[in-house]
């Protein structure tokens, strides 16, 4: 299947507009955002704005889910995960926004996720000047996304270990990346305080919740636990494959390797820290499974192994 399909890229193309175009359906007919209670201000105003305004949110949701797909497919092509031009991340991310309905409940991760595409497309193996600038900016798009969703702040730890695997421990850039960071938030403090809101705007965070997913309540107990003991399975099988895989690549692809399975391994952390229950925190892990199921797809088998690996993965996914 995966033969005749990384063949024909018309077909794919295809498929990315029909899945686009059924996304689309899916947000102007069905969606709704999750419960703003225990998230960051900006989720909060985001969440009045579609209530008071359903075609402006729901317009705002089509664009990020637009930047998604055009981010997934610039960071899958830059790193070379394909030998040749293949756009099945961005069927296979939509795909799995769509299994999982997350595009009919908005949770806050769908905002991580377009600062996290956003973040590992920059280049950090540049020159020195640049790298510098590069790790700035990082730090304010980190803490603006943090606005949107606590669990962002993994992002931090993301860049950092980042930083060290592809630069040799660049202490001086990590501090340029905290100092954009807090920078961020220096202003946003000071414009609350001149305007004279900052009691209001620091009695959000205290209203921040963290760990939800430990009270969650969950429904269809065999089902659920089918799919967590699968996704456990499968997100181990990934690691493990292609960092063998790499082991026999140019030390610049074993370098990407390494990169990817270490931020798919912290991304993690953001499903303990989300205020959102279970499943909409396997969200955070939407961007590496699609990029995975996308690399997976490109690898000959005898025994549609791979094939097999990718139904189980979507099953596991859907709910």
């Amino acid at each position: 299947m995966f033969k005749i399909i990384n063949r024909n890229i018309a077909f794919q193309w295809i498929m990315l507009f029909g899945l686009l175009a059924f996304s689309i359906y899916k947000i102007v007919t069905q969606t709704q955002v999750a419960n703003e209670q225990g998230t960051p201000f900006l989720f909060i105003n985001f969440t009045h704005l579609f209530f008071q305004h359903e075609f402006i949110g729901k317009g705002i949701i089509i664009i990020v889910l637009l930047l998604q797909i055009l981010f997934i497919q610039y960071y899958f092509n830059k790193n070379d995960y394909a030998v040749k031009y293949s756009l099945l991340p961005t069927c296979f991310y939509l795909s799995i926004l769509l299994l999982s309905k997350s595009l009919t409940i908005i949770s806050p991760f769908f905002f991580t996720l377009l600062f996290l595409l956003i973040i590992i497309s920059i280049d950090y193996t540049v020159s020195a000047i640049k790298i510098k600038n590069n790790v700035f900016w990082t730090g304010i798009l980190i803490a603006f996304a943090t606005c949107f969703d606590l669990s962002s702040i993994i992002l931090l730890l993301l860049i950092m270990v980042t930083l060290i695997i592809n630069q040799f421990s660049r202490i001086k850039e990590i501090g340029i990346l905290l100092f954009g960071f807090f920078l961020f938030y220096f202003y946003v403090f000071s414009f609350h305080f001149f305007i004279n809101n900052l009691n209001e705007w620091l009695l959000t965070f205290q209203q921040i919740k963290i760990m939800s997913v430990l009270n969650s309540n969950i429904d269809r107990l065999p089902f659920t636990i089918f799919s967590l003991i699968s996704l456990i399975f499968v997100y181990l099988f990934f690691m493990i494959k292609f960092k063998l895989m790499s082991e026999t690549k140019v030390a610049i692809q074993r370098n990407r390797i390494i990169t990817l399975n270490t931020r798919a391994f912290l991304i993690i952390a953001c499903i303990f820290l989300s205020n959102s229950g279970y499943p909409f925190v396997l969200g955070y892990l939407f961007v590496h499974i699609s990029i995975y199921l996308a690399m997976l797809a490109q690898e000959k088998n005898i025994i549609s192994i791979n094939e097999l690996i990718t139904i189980i993965t979507l099953i596991a996914l859907w709910h």
